[in-house]
């Protein structure tokens, strides 16, 4: 089985990893200093810890390629200026590098859900790889406008043990 992540072209993904937030100190801020009102990649690293152990060291990602739709035309230009990966999240699991993975489900669906563990954000810990859920996703719900990208469709968050996957866990897919 494999999820998709997104990093900006010109990475060193295949030679180093896909690396966590806490894990990349060149991190873009931009998004994060309206959310958590901190100003320093450790104070934002720490806000994400707050949320629930481990969350500063996850890798997000999605079950199919992200497409872009008459909806959500701004998704063009995220999937033109990225490089997508697929991981093998089978191979993470049996190699024991995956400690936990969260769920934020589409809040379109499950309106009864409240943000939860002191994030912004909607996330369900799952027991397993086995509970991932690959059915189609509506991107056209997308809006960039809200200033959260994919707050309303589901994605994943892998909890890495180091945050950072092994570059022999990813497939340079586009």
């Amino acid at each position: 089985m494999k999820l998709y992540h997104y990093i900006t072209k010109g990475n060193s993904a295949l030679s180093e990893g896909i690396l966590s937030f806490a894990m990349n100190p060149n991190a873009d801020l931009k998004s994060y200093y309206k959310r958590s009102g901190l100003k320093t990649h450790q104070q934002i690293v720490q806000w994400f810890e707050n949320c629930f152990t481990g969350r500063s060291r996850d890798i997000r990602c999605f079950s199919e390629p992200i497409k872009w739709t008459e909806n959500s035309p701004h998704l063009k230009e995220f999937i033109e200026n990225k490089d997508m990966f697929s991981i093998n999240i089978d191979a993470l699991k049996r190699d024991g590098l995956l400690e936990a993975i969260y769920v934020s489900p589409s809040v379109l669906d499950t309106p009864e859900l409240k943000y939860s563990h002191g994030c912004d954000e909607v996330l369900q810990k799952i027991s397993g790889i086995e509970e991932i859920d690959y059915s189609p996703i509506d991107w056209s719900i997308c809006d960039y406008k809200l200033g959260r990208r994919f707050a309303y469709v589901r994605y994943y968050l892998l909890i890495i043990k180091n945050g950072i996957i092994p570059p022999e866990y990813i497939t340079l897919e586009k």
